[in-house]
C-alpha cells in the first residue's frame, strides 16, 4: 500500500479536488481493511476500519490488483459480483477514472 500512496503523491494532479474516504475491504492474500483518505491533492492510506467512509469496496486481493493496474473494469466487476460497493457509488466510479490517469503498470 505504501507504493500506491507514493505514486499518487508524486503526481497529485489527478486527485486534486477529490476529497473522499474510499475504504477497501480486501480478501485473500493480503486480507485487511484499507481506508484511502483523499484530501487536498494528497492520498494517505491506513490499515483498519474507518467509521464513516464515503464508500466501501469489498473485493479479493486479485481483483484489487487488477483494478489498480487497469486490467479490470470497475463497472464489469460490479455487474459480475467481483466487487461490492457500499455507500456512494459515484465515488467508486470516479476512482476508476482517476486510476486510468495514473496508468499504473507495476505489480503490488
Amino acid at each position: 500500500m505504501e507504493r500506491i500512496e507514493e505514486i499518487f503523491n508524486q503526481n497529485p494532479g489527478p486527485i486534486k479536488g477529490f476529497d473522499a474516504v474510499l475504504q477497501y475491504d480486501v480478501l485473500g492474500e493480503e486480507t485487511g481493511t484499507y481506508p484511502h483518505y483523499f484530501k487536498d491533492g494528497k492520498l494517505t492510506i491506513k490499515k483498519g476500519i474507518e467509521t464513516a467512509p464515503t464508500c466501501t469496496m469489498q473485493l479479493s486481493y486479485d481483483n484489487f490488483n487488477k483494478f489498480l493496474l487497469g486490467k479490470q473494469s470497475g463497472t464489469v466487476a460490479l455487474l459480475t459480483g467481483r466487487v461490492r460497493v457500499l455507500g456512494n457509488l459515484s465515488t467508486a466510479m470516479r476512482i476508476e477514472t482517476i486510476l486510468r490517469r495514473y496508468n499504473i503498470r507495476e505489480p503490488f
